[in-house]
């Protein structure tokens, strides 16, 4: 699984202003399933209730003990590929949202949708997570567990397969790191089929000249969003190698109150479905503990992060103006629907916006010095 780069410094904000500034009804929201597919976290979200505000650092007891090197940091951007197979999943998720599922008679392929019925064992035992009837599974989604879906391209309607694979070991502690078999039978093979569809089709639907001129814009966007991906993936390790180079004196309660940051927000999402975050947690059988215990080393490395960006924001004696800040609280309130800019400062307050813009220069300066290849 590609590793998630979490230095979004605004990242709770975004949390933040999102669930206060809008008036979402929650009212009708559907429970999550309860099944082996993976849970993620979402990219945006709303709700009427409001999420822990973002940790300060001027409330953090850690420090700095010693600041290693941060000018001239060495590291390697790379950008991925995009593929034809990678235009053509787009191409296939367009479909799905203008077409309708029509069965085939042939073997499954990635990007077909199989109905199945599986049951799993790990440790020989089963349970309602890991159990599932009639259920549609489009291949190489990344819906179900690693590993699940490539082991049913080549089956056909009728068959029944059987699935091995080993849990990773940031799933909940019940699975983690187990070896798991699946009894997988395929009752279906479908895919999205859109009638009438050809250049006049896309011309009207989807405002392209054609499905030649369609694929050519999807592969720029694949491409804009490899170079942003790549500039993400660098920026992560430009700050892992200075954190690696610095010495720190971090104390518990600051890595706990990132983790009640974290946590707040998923009691955000379970607002969504108008329940408890235990209520929420037991459909991915987890526990808030085990929630928090999955979520430790990342709030140590935000501790870090922060005393980091601050320390090297500090020796080179950057500053962020009151005008400079008020421009930011214009911008985010433009961009999250605030009619009034003061609104803001009551999510999130003026210090707070001037922190992250701090450590947003930091790390901008960090990259303007290192040596890229």
């Amino acid at each position: 699984m590609k590793k998630k780069i979490i230095l979004c410094l605004l990242s709770a904000l975004a949390v933040c202003l999102t669930a206060c500034g809008k008036d979402k009804t929650t009212e009708g929201a559907e429970a999550p399933d309860n099944t082996i597919v993976e849970a993620e976290e979402e990219d945006s979200f709303s709700a009427s209730t409001a999420v822990q505000g973002p940790v300060s650092f001027a409330d953090l007891t850690s420090t700095v003990v010693n600041l290693g090197e941060y000018k001239g940091i060495e590291a390697v951007r790379t950008v991925e590929e995009v593929t034809d197979e990678d235009v053509e999943s787009e191409v296939r998720a367009i479909k799905k949202d203008y077409g309708e599922l029509v069965e085939v008679d042939r073997p499954a392929q990635m990007g077909d949708v199989v109905t199945i019925d599986y049951t799993g064992y790990v440790d020989g035992e089963t349970s309602d997570a890991l159990q599932g009837e009639e259920y549609p599974l489009e291949l190489g989604s990344g819906g179900f567990v690693p590993g699940f879906e490539e082991q049913l391209v080549g089956a056909e309607a009728g068959a029944e397969c059987e699935v091995n694979l080993t849990f990773p070991e940031e799933y909940y502690e019940d699975v983690a790191g187990k070896e798991a078999h699946f009894e997988v039978q395929v009752k279906s093979v479908s895919i999205y089929e859109v009638e009438g569809w050809g250049d006049d089709f896309i011309q009207e639907n989807l405002g392209y000249e054609g499905e030649e001129d369609m694929r050519a814009a999807i592969r720029e966007e694949l491409e804009a969003s490899a170079e942003t991906d790549a500039d993400s993936q660098l920026e992560y390790d430009l700050v892992m190698a200075l954190i690696d180079g610095s010495e720190f004196d971090v104390q518990e309660t600051d890595v706990e109150a990132f983790i009640d940051e974290m946590v707040s927000e998923y009691e955000t999402y379970a607002a969504i479905y108008q329940m408890t975050l235990q209520e929420y947690l037991e459909n991915f059988q987890m526990t808030e503990e085990q929630l928090r215990d999955m979520y430790r080393d990342t709030a140590d490395f935000r501790v870090r992060m922060v005393l980091a960006l601050q320390a090297v924001a500090s020796a080179e004696q950057m500053e962020v103006t009151d005008e400079e800040c008020q421009a930011k609280i214009e911008e985010l309130a433009k961009e999250y629907g605030y009619s009034d800019p003061a609104d803001v400062e009551a999510v999130y307050s003026r210090d707070l916006i001037k922190e992250q813009m701090l450590q947003e220069r930091a790390l901008s300066f960090i990259r303007e010095n290192a040596v890229i290849s």
